[in-house]
Parts: C-alpha cells; sequence; structure tokens
C-alpha cells in the first residue's frame, strides 16, 4: 500500500465522483480507476460501490478512510516537525477567524507575531464556516465562537465579552445608562444578515427574552455597519468592546440588561502537528486578550 494510492482514495471519498477526483489529482479517470482496484485487491474487499454513475463508500472504505486521513496527517507532521527543526521558525501559519469584529484586535498580536517570527508567512482568513476549516484542515487554527464538545478539536476558551447597543450620539437614547431588551424590539437596527455568527447569536437572544427585531439594512462587514450607525440610519447590537475601535466616530455604547453574551474560542485538530509558530501565535492570543 502505497501512500500515493492512499492520497487518490481520500480524494475519490471526498469527491463520490471519479472524474471529478481524476481532474484534481491531475491524474486520468482510467489512472485512478486503476489504482482503486490495486488498493481494493491489497485489502480484499471493494472500498466503493458503483451504483449506475453514482459512487459510495462501502463500509470498508468507510473505516479505510477514517485510518488513511489519520496517515496522512501524520506525515504530513512529520514534515512539519522536521521543518521547523531544520528551518527555524520558517513556514506558513493560517488562521480563520470570525469576519470584521476579530479583525480589529488582531492587528497588535500580528505585529507581535511578525517581530518574533519574520519568516513565518501568515494567513488570517474570516469565515462564518470556521469548524470545518479546521476539521477539513484547510487552516491550522480557527479562532471563533465557542463549539459544542468534539472529540476531533483541541479547544482553548480564552475570552468572554457582552454586547452592547451602539447608537450615534444624537441617538434617542443615548443618554441612557442601560436599556432593557423590550426596548429593541422596534427600533430601527442595522446588522449582520443571517448565517453570521454573530447575527445568529443576538437572534438566538431575542428568542429567550421573547422578543423579534427587523434589522433595516444588513451588510457583512463591522465597518460599514458602524458607519451606518454615525449616519444615524439605525443602532446596532455588537461586542461591547469594539467601542475602543469606533467611539471615535461619535457613537456611544449602551449596555443591554441580561445582554447576549459570546464565548471565544481557539481551536485546532487534535491529530495536527501545532509548530513553534502556532503555540506562540495561540499565547500571544492568550495573553492579548487576557490583559
Amino acid at each position: 500500500m502505497e501512500i500515493r494510492q492512499l492520497q487518490y482514495f481520500l480524494r475519490l471519498c471526498k469527491e463520490l465522483h471519479f472524474s471529478e477526483a481524476a481532474y484534481k489529482l491531475g491524474i486520468s479517470q482510467p489512472t485512478l480507476s486503476q489504482q482503486i482496484r490495486v488498493l481494493e485487491d491489497e485489502v480484499g474487499v471493494p472500498l466503493f460501490d458503483r451504483i449506475g454513475k453514482k459512487t459510495v463508500k462501502t463500509e470498508a472504505g468507510e473505516l479505510l478512510e477514517h485510518y488513511a486521513s489519520q496517515v496522512i496527517q501524520q506525515l504530513e507532521n512529520a514534515k512539519n516537525a522536521i521543518s521547523d527543526l531544520t528551518h527555524l521558525h520558517n513556514g506558513h501559519l493560517r488562521v480563520a477567524v470570525l469576519p470584521s469584529d476579530l479583525d480589529y484586535r488582531l492587528t497588535p498580536i500580528l505585529i507581535s507575531f511578525h517581530k518574533e517570527f519574520p519568516h513565518t508567512k501568515v494567513q488570517v482568513i474570516p469565515s462564518i464556516d470556521i469548524y470545518n476549516e479546521v476539521l477539513d484542515n484547510k487552516v491550522d487554527i480557527g479562532v471563533g465562537l465557542g463549539l459544542h464538545s468534539d472529540h476531533r478539536l483541541h479547544r482553548i476558551p480564552f475570552y468572554t465579552e457582552t454586547h452592547s447597543l451602539y447608537v450615534n450620539t444624537e441617538h434617542d437614547l443615548a443618554d441612557k445608562d442601560m436599556i432593557v431588551p423590550e426596548d429593541l424590539a422596534n427600533m430601527p437596527l442595522v446588522m449582520y444578515p443571517k448565517g453570521f455568527v454573530g447575527r445568529d447569536l443576538v437572534d438566538r437572544w431575542c428568542e429567550d427574552q421573547g422578543i423579534l427585531i427587523h434589522p433595516l439594512m444588513e451588510t457583512g462587514s463591522a465597518t460599514s455597519l458602524f458607519q451606518l450607525v454615525k449616519e444615524g440610519i439605525g443602532a446596532t447590537i455588537q461586542p461591547s468592546q469594539l467601542i475602543e475601535s469606533f467611539g471615535s466616530l461619535g457613537i456611544r455604547a449602551i449596555p443591554i440588561k441580561h445582554a447576549p453574551t459570546r464565548h471565544l474560542e481557539m481551536f485546532y485538530h487534535v491529530d495536527k502537528y501545532v509548530g513553534p509558530a502556532a503555540k506562540a501565535f495561540i499565547q500571544k492570543m492568550e495573553t492579548f486578550f487576557k490583559n
């Protein structure tokens, strides 16, 4: 059994289509079919069922996929560990984060990280599906809302924050020290679209409070939301600490009674090698938010 055959097999498991898998592997379909047959001959059972034009994994295929994924991941871990040993502080770090609002607090961390690891390429990727980005090995570290328990992920809780109502200084509520959830029910609001984790968190909170909100306008950018608030288009409900980034716009953050609260975590795949650069990034995140 060769590593190449396992890579071909895993690609076919992902695509479940011989032509598509062959195309993405850069080989011909007959070559892929022949390699899968060799693999099936070696394990002694079919790995896929061909039902008309559909390809489905057999029970044996499901089992081999589980173990083959571990083999390929461990091989990648070995390569990365050796690279860290022989090319100190070189490498590539990919981090998936919530879109928009976390961006404004990551810059100081990235500056500090670059000073320590000047030769490490860093990609910060905004995503609303961080969980699967990590599980699919598209990124090394995910930074997002706390997840339900998953044995495939190592999780590091690092910050909890409440939400506030942001209004411009001319708003009718601008002088209030606190508002109650009922104040939001008929208020013109600008919010993230549904499907964004920040919006979904607020919607769940509203449901718990027995209220509905009706945004006038939706955008996926924190910058544009706060610009809309500045111009008096509507108020917005966002994490309380963002006032540090947008207070200069003439915007006020008003605490909300029983406010929505989010728990932030970093997480990575338990089978993934975590090198010095990734460990340093995690440490810097914990220290920055703790302070």
